[in-house]
């Protein structure tokens, strides 16, 4: 555990176990006062030392119990950071982070009549609204945290999310807010990321200065025998005899070559250490793996809608074909504010450019995304509106497109032929920095659409109140 921050002279810790115990009907265990007392440590103005923290113990000690508390609270923080509070919560899996609200939505229903929440329960875009200050606790998946402005981030079985997601899409969006802090919360893993292994290695380093990254582990070392009931002690802060022996059951089933239930890894041993004795990798797993779709089959065909019915303004996306060709993509919202999509490919770039223009005469486009390399060819005309695109936005694109396209969010009309057969050709490969387009197909259009939409998606940032 990371000494004391430098700063801190005292903690919100109490005042959060006492929402906690007292929203629950349940004392807290005593690890979970102690990573909130750390979590939480203030400086003699009471601002939050902490930006950031490492948290990671092994299976069922009550991550998740601890996780939803934190979450509630800092919705109900508005009136002590001075703004409204927005938790971003993702993980591993949206499935992952829907079990730990699921509780909390329960509980948040049930005051509903008086006005104090609301509950939203679209798929993948679960939240609870604190209506009292507009604070919100809002699920997203790990590839579409782009774009909003967080107070808190919590990032749940951090071992399998790029850091990409992180570093390039969680983290900026915390800037310009009051006292924000992001948590990684997560069980070692054999094929973790570099986000975990990164960030824990780092804090290692920092472990007695006080500064860094806050680090809380519970681990046994590595080397030992996994048999030694003490080395599962050392790695589970909450332990009964019930916990001791769901643990000689699963060494057992090692023991006998069962594989421990863990579908990212079949190796029974590795699985064993990780899950029971939370022992991390010394370095990540390669980040070449396999392809896979875009989007799983029948989920764009299901988007299809006769005339959505798009209102306002059009973002455009616009790509070369390395000099063969270019695509055009648009993107606008719908009145019931899904996200309509459209494309299509020309011949050449000059085409391509007065496709833009046309539709530029008769809507109003708000803004042209365009390969960078390609920005100084376009007209002065387009170019005052233009911003330049280049891999990173297309990491993002591609990740936005597959969480709305799961949860419903964007629709395309009956007559996107070429922009049908591009979805369906395209495959992506996922790795440490996100989704990666393989070529495959006319990629470039895919590019143009993402684009568009990553920018008709983002949201007008709440500026901080001072």
């Amino acid at each position: 555990m990371t000494v004391p921050h430098r700063a801190a002279v005292g903690s919100l810790g109490g005042e959060f176990c006492r929402f906690a115990e007292q929203r629950a009907g349940g004392e807290l265990r005593w690890w979970q006062r102690l990573v909130a007392a750390r979590l939480l440590e203030v400086d003699d103005q009471g601002r939050l030392c902490w930006e950031a923290a490492v948290i990671s113990t092994a299976r069922q000690v009550g991550k998740s119990w601890w996780l939803r508390e934190l979450c509630l609270w800092r919705i109900h923080q508005a009136d002590r950071f001075g703004e409204p509070q927005d938790v971003i919560h993702t993980g591993k899996e949206v499935a992952v982070c829907r079990e730990v609200q699921r509780p909390a939505r329960v509980w948040a229903k049930g005051h509903q009549r008086q006005r104090d929440y609301k509950v939203r329960e679209v798929n993948g875009q679960e939240e609870i609204e604190h209506l009292a200050t507009g604070s919100r606790w809002m699920l997203r998946a790990k590839e579409a945290v782009y774009g909003y402005s967080v107070s808190l981030g919590t990032v749940d079985e951090a071992w399998k999310v790029p850091a990409a997601a992180v570093d390039e899409g969680l983290a900026p969006t915390m800037v310009e807010r009051e006292q924000p802090q992001l948590v990684l919360l997560s069980t070692a893993h054999r094929r973790a990321t570099s986000l975990m292994l990164d960030r824990r290695g780092a804090a290692l380093l920092d472990l007695d200065t006080g500064t860094g990254d806050l680090l809380i582990e519970w681990s046994a070392p590595r080397g030992g025998d996994t048999g030694d009931r003490g080395a599962w002690r050392q790695a589970s802060p909450h332990w009964t005899p019930r916990r001791q022996r769901l643990i000689d059951a699963a060494h057992r089933r090692m023991q006998a070559g069962e594989s421990v239930p863990d579908a990212d890894d079949p190796d029974p041993q590795e699985s064993f250490r990780a899950q029971w004795l939370n022992q991390w990798p010394a370095r990540k797993a390669p980040e070449q793996g396999p392809t896979e779709p875009l989007l799983p089959d029948g989920v764009w065909d299901g988007l299809r809608e006769d005339a959505p019915g798009a209102v306002g303004p059009v973002w455009v996306g616009l790509e070369d074909d390395f000099g063969v060709g270019a695509a055009v993509g648009c993107c606008r919202r719908c009145d019931d504010g899904r996200l309509e999509l459209d494309g299509w490919t020309r011949a050449d770039w000059d085409s391509a450019i007065a496709d833009v223009l046309a539709l530029a005469a008769g809507v109003r486009v708000r803004r042209v995304l365009v390969g960078a390399s390609m920005f100084d060819r376009l007209p002065a005309d387009l170019r005052r509106i233009a911003e330049p695109r280049a891999a990173a936005a297309t990491r993002t694109g591609l990740a936005l497109l597959r969480d709305l396209a799961l949860s419903g969010g964007v629709v395309h009309d009956v007559v996107t032929g070429e922009l049908d057969d591009a979805v369906g050709q395209a495959h992506v490969r996922e790795n440490d920095s996100g989704l990666f387009l393989v070529a495959r197909g006319p990629t470039h259009l895919v590019k143009a659409v993402v684009w568009a939409l990553a920018g008709a998606h983002r949201p007008t940032v709440m500026p901080a109140i001072r």
